[in-house]
């Protein structure tokens, strides 16, 4: 079961006796009020039950990010916890997409977290790039279950992968009846309910891999999610000057965190509410980098890591987003 995240604070104790005083204050005043008693306190109007409850439940434009429950959550955005490798599954009201699939050993995991959520059908797999990290188990994914389109970066020929996992993933297409969609910018993808991927990189060719990675963004109402893979700082750069849609409610941190990434010119461009890191716990690449969460805390962007949170789960009604941290490791 999933459960929210709890944040602790230690002027929390000062806080409840603060709004203790005041609430027996409200109630001192109310009986002074009503039966006359004389406590030497002023009269008060309080407003109306009604209009308590009004100001209570209106949500507020500036903080789309709760830990409220949403009462209808139309799209949900998981992310694995696969480690130091990356997976996410994006449950749209009318499709379905993953996006990479963890490591080589990972495949079976993954395929058994997408079977627990109710998944017997891909409509769209996306491998941000031909690390083993990200596409080792998609080979697997598309042996083991119905996937209509895959879509790829297209790759410099210098570029392009001799790997035994890259060659696995061609082979895995190929069996599966399919051809290799090119990630373009600009194309979008129709989620149905009001959702849509839309594609906004790789913009050009790189002279590495994590560049060369396909960036989406997904957008429903007025909430928004940025996947990036491994993307760096020059091809961050590129969409920043180009002047891309990359303003998002959520911001999947390129390369797990990684200092080669999230620059602060993109994520000011970004800005996101939320960032959620995929790493692993006690990763030999130190991730996330210090410089970065430094970065992230100094835009008071909140963060969540499947390292130390375990799979995230973010559900939208299009206005709001859940948080739900599951703390299930599928790569434990």
């Amino acid at each position: 079961m999933a459960r929210f995240r709890r944040y602790r604070s230690g002027s929390g104790r000062v806080v409840f006796l603060l709004v203790l005083a005041v609430c027996g204050f409200f109630i001192l005043s109310s009986m002074q009020d009503k039966y006359g008693y004389d406590f030497g306190l002023p009269s008060l109007s309080l407003p109306g039950m009604e209009e308590l409850l009004d100001e209570l439940e209106a949500p507020s434009p500036d903080r789309p990010i709760s830990s409220q429950v949403v009462e209808r959550a139309d799209l949900k955005v998981h992310f694995l916890d696969v480690g130091q490798a990356e997976s996410i599954l994006i449950l749209a009201p009318e499709k379905t997409v993953l996006i990479d699939a963890g490591e080589n050993d990972q495949g079976d995991l993954v395929v058994r977290y997408l079977k627990e959520q109710g998944v017997s059908s891909i409509d769209l797999l996306i491998g941000t790039h031909p690390h083993s990290d990200h596409i080792g188990g998609m080979d697997i994914v598309l042996n083991k279950m119905p996937v209509e389109t895959v879509i790829l970066p297209i790759l410099p020929d210098d570029l392009i992968p001799t790997t035994v996992t890259f060659t696995d993933l061609l082979k895995a297409i190929d069996r599966a009846g399919l051809e290799i969609t090119p990630a373009l910018p600009g194309d979008v993808y129709d989620l149905g309910g009001g959702a849509g991927l839309t594609l906004l990189g790789p913009v050009r060719d790189y002279d590495n891999l994590n560049n060369m990675s396909v960036v989406a963004r997904l957008s429903f109402g007025s909430t928004s999610f940025l996947f990036t893979g491994d993307m760096e700082k020059e091809a961050e750069q590129d969409l920043v000057e180009q002047g891309a849609p990359l303003a998002s409610t959520v911001l999947s941190a390129g390369h797990h965190g990684s200092q080669t990434s999230s620059r602060k010119a993109f994520l000011e461009a970004v800005n996101p509410k939320l960032a959620v890191i995929s790493c692993g716990l006690d990763n030999s690449y130190g991730h996330p980098h210090r410089e970065v969460m430094e970065r992230l805390d100094a835009l008071g962007i909140r963060v969540l890591r499947t390292d130390l949170d375990g799979a995230v789960v973010l559900a939208s009604d299009g206005e709001n987003i859940e948080i739900q941290v599951a703390q299930n490791r599928i790569a434990a």
